[in-house]
């Protein structure tokens, strides 16, 4: 018997997303998917998407679309003036 796969939660996806960009420097909401599914969420690829893409803005990441796939990076900080 399969124990029961856990739900996908907008805390879940920016964990998985912010260790994803730390480890790896950017991600995607495949990505993602992978990952949670890899530590047993139920988790769908227009699920994840909405929610980075959500996470994304109330972390004001940055973003890269590229028509086919979103790219998700932490921003870039400007140079400390000397």
């Amino acid at each position: 018997m399969n124990a029961a796969l856990k739900q996908i939660t907008p805390l879940a996806v920016r964990m998985a997303a912010t260790t994803l960009i730390l480890a790896e420097g950017s991600t995607s909401s495949l990505i993602v998917k992978q990952f949670l599914r890899n530590r047993g969420y139920q988790a769908y690829q227009a699920e994840v998407s909405k929610w980075l893409f959500i996470v994304a803005l109330e972390e004001d990441w940055a973003v890269n679309d590229n028509g086919l796939f979103r790219v998700y990076y932490f921003p870039t900080l400007p140079a400390l003036p000397q």
